[in-house]
């Protein structure tokens, strides 16, 4: 992706420097419980979805704005950026531990605090030093994300016997409603 003229427009166009930190084919699973092809970007200062055809931004995520990544422990690919200004995405990465380095990369430098520089009069202004903020990673059997304004869904990922990992994909009101009929 890094020379991909689409690529490289689209980062021009946001300001981005010219820099890839991780691109990959992925699915994105859709309110709907539809997986649509997608291409995740990583940039310096943003997380893209583009459209796996036009490689134009479908959606595009300040790396500030995220507040954490959210991942199943087993080995099965699954991962939501969550994004609280806006609803979370839930993707299927075949390299899901890489991205999440990259985004965690890309977030820290996002969010460090410049060095402290000092004033013409010697006085230390503003700053941190430079101190790094790690994304935060929460690693489950289940996770809950915002699939849309006003729909959240639980993911649940359980090991069967033959190793396989199952997934499930429930809104969060059939979750009460069994829990309700004592099927949960």
């Amino acid at each position: 992706m890094r020379s991909s003229p689409e690529v490289v427009k689209l980062l021009a166009k946001h300001g981005e420097p010219p820099l890839v930190l991780f691109s990959e084919e992925v699915l994105k699973i859709n309110r709907r419980g539809e997986a649509v092809p997608r291409v995740l970007l990583v940039a310096a200062n943003a997380v893209y979805l583009l459209d796996a055809e036009t490689r134009r931004a479908r959606r595009r995520m300040a790396t500030r704005a995220l507040s954490c990544v959210r991942m199943s422990e087993f080995a099965d690919n699954f991962l939501a950026l969550v994004c609280p200004d806006e609803y979370d995405v839930l993707l299927v990465c075949a390299r899901k531990i890489e991205a999440v380095m990259a985004m965690r990369d890309a977030y820290a430098t996002a969010t460090a605090k410049p060095p402290a520089k000092a004033d013409p009069a010697g006085e230390l202004r503003g700053g941190g030093g430079g101190a790094r903020r790690d994304l935060p990673v929460e690693i489950g059997e289940s996770f809950v994300y915002a699939a849309g304004a006003d729909l959240t869904k639980r993911v649940t990922f359980v090991r069967l016997e033959n190793g396989e990992v199952d997934t499930t994909i429930r809104d969060i009101r059939d979750d009460r409603e069994d829990r309700e009929a004592g099927t949960a």
